[in-house]
C-alpha cells in the first residue's frame, strides 16, 4: 500500500501539468504558442528543457490514429484523442487535459 501511495503522490507533485498550461499558453493565449523561454524561467534551464521533451511526446502521441473514427459518434476527433491518451498518462490531471486538447483542437484546423 505504501509503493502506492508514494506513486501517487509522485503523480500529484509532478510539474507536467503546470509545464503544460505555461507552455501552449492555455487560458492565456488566443491560440497555442511553443513557450519554451516561460518553461525554463519557471522551472530552470534542465527542468525547463525536460519538461519540453514530455510535451513533445505528449503532443507526439496524440497524432496518432483515433480509435473508433469509423464509427458515428458524437465525440469529437479531440475528446477521443484525449480519452485514448488519459488512461496512459495518469500524471495529467484535468488542467493538462485540457491543455493539451485545446492545443490539439488548434492543429486539426
Amino acid at each position: 500500500m505504501a509503493s502506492s501511495a508514494a506513486a501517487l503522490r509522485m503523480i500529484m507533485n509532478d510539474p507536467i501539468n503546470e509545464a503544460l498550461i505555461l507552455y501552449t499558453g492555455f487560458g492565456s493565449s488566443p491560440f497555442p504558442r511553443a513557450k519554451t523561454p516561460v518553461l525554463v524561467a519557471r522551472f530552470g534551464e534542465l527542468a525547463g528543457a525536460e519538461l519540453k521533451q514530455r510535451i513533445a511526446g505528449l503532443l507526439e502521441e496524440l497524432q496518432q490514429p483515433v480509435d473508433g473514427l469509423e464509427k458515428r459518434s458524437k465525440k469529437s476527433v479531440t475528446e477521443r484523442a484525449i480519452e485514448q491518451l488519459s488512461p496512459r498518462h495518469p500524471e495529467l490531471d484535468e488542467s493538462g487535459l485540457k491543455a493539451l486538447a485545446w492545443t490539439y483542437s488548434f492543429g486539426l484546423r
